[in-house]
């Protein structure tokens, strides 16, 4: 009867214990960047974006590393815009998605704008990536698609 009880606190402890796990991340007031967020996040954490526009490397061709993560603006699509910067002679797209991230990886409200890429102008899923996608725009995809999806099943 004993070892019942320790094996059920155990368990208990264990379920409690995960739910004190999942952290939220702030960009830009902790992490510099988007990308740096995500290479410090850890499975079901949340990054949080403040308003404003974001641009240049690490806040572009985003990789969520396969991380069951949410990234989230803090205030919509209307005031969270990533500038992709994309141009034939440098493309660029907001998001990449290629490391079998599952619906446990999930952006929302983006604007993601200017993305040039031969796919995914705006966003890349691709080798049985399906992360959600929630209230986000993309709009001025550079010869692309606003959204691409290879051989993936992202849930929209």
């Amino acid at each position: 009867m004993k070892r019942i009880t320790k094996i059920s606190a155990v368990l208990v402890l264990s379920v409690l214990c995960s739910f004190g796990l999942a952290d939220e991340l702030y960009v830009p007031s902790q992490y510099p960047n988007i990308q740096a967020a995500i290479n410090a996040a850890v499975t079901g954490d949340t990054i949080l974006v403040a308003p404003g526009t974001y641009t240049g490397p690490c806040n572009r061709d985003i990789d969520f590393l396969g991380k069951a993560i949410t990234v989230r603006s803090e205030s919509g699509p209307e005031n969270c815009i990533i500038d992709c910067n994309g141009t034939k002679a440098d493309p660029h797209r907001g998001f990449y998605f290629h490391n079998d991230e599952d619906t446990n990886s999930v952006i929302e409200g983006f604007t993601i704008i200017n993305g040039f890429q031969m796919y995914g102008g705006g966003i890349y899923c691709k080798d049985s990536s399906s992360p959600t996608i929630n209230n986000c725009i993309i709009t001025d995809a550079i010869d692309s698609s606003g959204i691409y999806c290879n051989n993936s099943s992202p849930t929209i």
